[in-house]
């Protein structure tokens, strides 16, 4: 059964698209036989509020040329002919006089045919899907014809093995995402930082996997495996995750299974997985050096692959930018510096060089098309004056989003008539990017999203490097060092631990010190919203009676900074050559 199970995942990924081809030619094949003039493919999500479409047959070419999407959302009006079908799971005629819209603008007649498959666990049939057939005339559906005829028997019954193919692959997509949502709850049970270092890797895979042009589906490969590399460290002792100080031979020798450890957890969660079977092979490799002398294979060279690579430097650089139990952070600086040293050594070369031109940018703002598999982030929904933010996991389902609160006890309903905004934030790199959101749906604690458009702010600059900050908390004496995330003439963002920043609220008059290299300067303003993203509370600070002279001297010390990392990064490219 194992053997037939990969069998089947590696004939889904190798002949998906033929298989849609063979589809439109069945489905073109049934349009002959009972005279339509159009027919098209759906099938249904588990949760039955989401209709595929899968393919498209016509023998009328107005019919091609009609837009539909490629997810329709089954709780909207004119979708009514669906849950009439999902309800009553039998054929659903509708007819341009009747009381649901047309799916298609010019049908007057159409009908809805359910497609069923046998369940392996329990012999049961379940729905997956229907076939939709549309008419620009009145006419009657061929029921006998449509059962007695062997021809059209067999068409369905191609049709229905076709659909379950594609479920297969649908499904599987479905299983990684739950699976690597499940392993990251562990992760952050275990320790909070794991989980947090993870989403950082992941963003580091995607910048370094975007620069060097990987396709969509190699990205999407690469930054799961960021996402979960150092599953094996759950079962490592938290006295040896948290010890302060070098560790003892036996100690480090248990750190470094880790890397077996994680590579045969994701070879049995994935192995059924064709999409994804590479990334156990991914993190196998990722503490290999250039050189050799990494672990736990000391392979080098070409017999590293490309990706390891990536995810071992994306690893390093973000544990060099952070702070540990057990040490503090690198500068900017130091790392670049720590690159280029092991330049050759533990590092690609072409990594090397790619990394620190990411650190002279300011970050980018991602577009729809760079969320990959999960993204943390904060949904911001107003209903009335009610303001709700809830940190969960965007997942991108290719033709919609997914977004799952992490508070396992989410169980808010939400109206989603009475929302007059969806705003969505992003965290990638430390950095968050904003953006309107169209939500769709709410069903079992999960948010569909049609529609993400990111939200603009050209007045303000992303920070890949540490640019550091005192804030003043009011009503103390206290002042608390923060970082610096975003900033600009008007309004800057910050984070700091949640101990410190859990009794902030929106509105309070604050002073915070920008610390500049070269300048510091008091800025005053009000926090305007929060987040959490892990460990850390994120704050969008907005000034208030800012000076002109402040604002230039801000924009003059980004500048001059970025002059600097230009600079640093030349110093040490030359002397690397």
């Amino acid at each position: 059964m194992e053997n037939l199970t990969l069998e089947t995942s590696k004939f889904v990924r190798v002949k998906s698209m033929s298989t849609r081809n063979r589809l439109v030619q069945k489905q073109k094949q049934l349009l002959e036989l009972l005279g339509y003039d159009v027919c098209i493919s759906f099938l249904f999500n588990d949760k039955r509020n989401i209709a595929y479409k899968n393919a498209v047959a016509s023998s009328n070419m107005k019919y091609k040329r009609k837009s539909i999407s490629n997810a329709i959302f089954i709780n909207k009006i004119q979708y009514s002919a669906f849950r009439e079908l999902i309800g009553k799971k039998g054929i659903v005629e509708n007819y341009s006089q009747d009381i649901f819209p047309p799916l298609l603008e010019g049908v007057n007649t159409e009908v809805y045919i359910p497609i069923f498959c046998c369940n392996d666990r329990d012999l049961s049939i379940e729905l997956i899907g229907c076939l939709y057939l549309g008419s620009s005339d009145f006419k009657e559906f061929p029921f006998n014809h449509f059962i007695d005829d062997n021809l059209v028997e067999e068409l369905m019954s191609d049709i229905s093995k076709l659909l379950t193919l594609l479920l297969i692959r649908m499904e599987q997509f479905e299983d990684a995402v739950n699976i690597a949502e499940f392993i990251l709850g562990l992760m952050d049970k275990k320790a909070p930082y794991l989980s947090n270092h993870a989403y950082n890797v992941s963003g580091w895979c995607r910048e370094i996997g975007m620069e060097l042009k990987l396709s969509k589906e190699e990205l999407n490969e690469l930054t799961l495996a960021g996402l979960l590399h150092d599953v094996g460290k759950i079962i490592v002792d938290n006295s040896i995750l948290y010890k302060k100080g070098r560790l003892e031979k036996e100690e480090y020798q248990k750190v470094q299974e880790h890397v077996i450890i994680s590579y045969k957890i994701l070879k049995y969660l994935f192995e059924d997985i064709e999409e994804y079977k590479n990334v156990p092979e991914i993190v196998k490799y990722h503490h290999e050096w250039y050189d050799g002398k990494g672990y736990p294979f000391g392979l080098k060279g070409d017999d590293i692959p490309l990706k390891s690579y990536i995810l071992g430097i994306a690893d390093a650089v973000n544990a060099m930018l952070s702070v540990r139990p057990y040490r503090k952070n690198k500068s900017i600086n130091a790392v670049i510096r720590e690159l280029y040293k092991n330049r050759g050594s533990q590092f690609h070369p072409k990594l090397v060089s790619i990394v620190v031109e990411i650190f002279a940018k300011t970050s980018r703002q991602l577009t729809k098309d760079h969320f990959y598999t999960i993204n943390l982030g904060s949904l911001i929904i107003t209903q009335m004056e009610d303001v709700k933010i809830i940190e969960g996991n965007l997942s991108n389902r290719k033709d919609y989003f997914e977004f799952r609160p992490l508070d396992e006890c989410f169980t808010e309903k939400i109206e989603l008539s009475k929302v007059s905004s969806a705003e969505l934030v992003i965290r990638n790199l430390n950095i968050l990017n904003y953006y309107e959101v169209r939500l769709e749906d709410f069903v079992d604690r999960t948010f569909y999203i049609s529609t993400i458009k990111p939200i603009q702010s050209p007045n303000s600059f992303n920070l890949l490097w540490d640019l550091d900050g005192i804030l003043y908390l009011p009503g103390t004496k206290r002042a608390v060092p923060i970082e610096i995330n975003k900033i600009g003439g008007d309004a800057l963002s910050f984070s700091l631990e949640e101990s410190y920043g859990k009794n902030l609220s929106n509105g309070k008059p604050l002073i915070i010190k920008v610390l500049f290299d070269e300048l510091e300067l008091d800025i005053t303003g009000t926090v305007v919203r929060k987040y959490n993203f892990g460990p850390y509370k994120y704050f969008d600070f907005n000034y208030t009676n800012i000076p002109d002279w402040k604002r230039d001297a801000i924009f003059r010390q980004l500048f001059r900074k970025q002059i600097q990392l230009r600079k640093t990064i030349s110093k040490y490219e030359k002397t690397a050559t």
